[in-house]
Parts: C-alpha cells; structure tokens; sequence
C-alpha cells in the first residue's frame, strides 16, 4: 500500500506517491508529533509552514499529478511545498502582470523566463534539497520547495501537528525545516515505543531577513515590484 503525504492543519496537499521500492521487513506504525518554532527559548503561538519528513523509507518515482505554486498578488501561493523527487510544479501566473519564476538552488536550479498572465509553465525536480524560488521582477515574492526523496511528508498548520500512517518498521530519522529556523532531525524506530509524544524544535531566534538577488546575482532596481510595475 502506498503512502500518502499527509493532510495538517487544514492545508491540502494532493502529493500521491506512485511507486516505492523495498520496505523493511516488519509491522508498519503510526508516528505523530509536533514541532515547535522557539524564540529566546519560548514556544512561538504559530507553527505553520513547517516542512515534516521520514528519511530513510524509499520514497516516491513523483507525484500522480503536478503540483502547483500559483503567482497571486505578488506573490507564490502556496509558500511552501513539499514535492516528491522527480516531481513536477506548476508555476501559473495568476496576476494580470508579467513574472519570471527562478531559482538558483544548486542542482535544482532553474529559469522558466518572462512569462504573461493566465500562462503556466512547469519544472521537474530530481535532487532532494531546499529550493528557493523567487521572481526575477518582483522581489518581494519568495517561495520555498523541499524536494525529498521519501513517502512521509507534511507541511504544519498553526498547531504544527503532524500524523503519518502505514511507516515500515526499521530505524530512520525523521526531520523539520522551517524558513525561519535551521533544519532538525532525530532518530525514528518503528514501531514506536510509548512514551512521550514526538517533539521537533526549530530556534527561530537567530532569524534576519536577509534581500535576496535577482537571476544575474544582482540587487533588483529601486523600482522593482512597485505597484504599478506591468511588467
């Protein structure tokens, strides 16, 4: 039986893995937890967008169907996503003005050019990895893609609840990114012994927005993303 990505807080993902390769021998298990962002030691009362993975199960060929990031109001929405290695995101420009969606993350770089309302263009993603995508007109859009090679993902509502069914027994490491945070992980055997519930903290309190580039790798003219910008 296939896994599916997980359903948090409210938000929807329609992330179906086609096919696994081998699974531990042994009794699948349930894992649920949370994960909490931290300031100075305290607890954050919002938790959303934080990303929720099980290394180590072979994971998904790609999703049964292309995920999307739209481009509304200037901006990428959803702002983070989970995808599946070797699976495709749809970036349709939402806005009655032109974008230009790219990245410059290492191996999952990509560039889908200058493109008009109402159009759509994709990318396949085949490297595990944060991709960070932004507009090359726009800078105040930024949005992120955690590529992973795994059936066991979640992206957390305000609460940052997460469930995940049907795990295979073995040891694997389960890990939590957010934005605002470095990324955590700790070690995971299934089946679970009871116990305490799962807990992954994320320090936020080193965060600082930092401006980002444009494709060329320089700053974006003094009039960029102003709201009478076309195009």
């Amino acid at each position: 039986m296939a896994a599916r990505f997980s359903v948090v807080g409210g938000l929807v993902f329609l992330l179906s893995f086609m096919a696994f390769g081998p699974r531990a021998a042994g009794s699948a298990g349930s894992v649920s937890g949370r994960v909490v962002l931290a300031k100075s030691g305290t607890p954050r009362a919002d938790a959303s967008n934080a990303v929720v993975w099980i290394e180590g199960p072979r994971g998904a060929t790609g999703s049964a169907a292309p995920l999307r990031m739209a481009q509304e109001s200037k901006r990428f929405v959803p702002r983070v996503l989970i995808v599946p290695r070797h699976g495709t995101v749809e970036f349709p420009n939402d806005d009655p003005v032109f974008h230009n969606v790219f990245s410059v993350s290492g191996a999952n770089r990509f560039d889908l050019g200058l493109y008009r309302s109402g159009a759509s263009k994709s990318r396949t993603f085949a490297e595990p990895g944060l991709v960070r995508v932004y507009c090359n007109i726009h800078p105040q859009m930024v949005g992120f893609l955690m590529v992973v090679d795994s059936g066991f993902g979640a992206i957390t509502g305000k609460d940052g609840v997460f469930h995940f069914e049907g795990v295979p027994a073995g040891s694997w490491t389960i890990k939590a990114w957010h934005e605002e945070g470095s990324e955590t992980s700790v070690p995971l055997s299934i089946p679970l012994a009871a116990g305490a519930p799962l807990i992954l903290t994320i320090d936020t309190t080193a965060y600082r927005p930092v401006p980002h580039r444009n494709k060329y790798g320089k700053e974006y003219p003094p009039q960029s993303g102003s709201d009478d910008e076309r195009y």
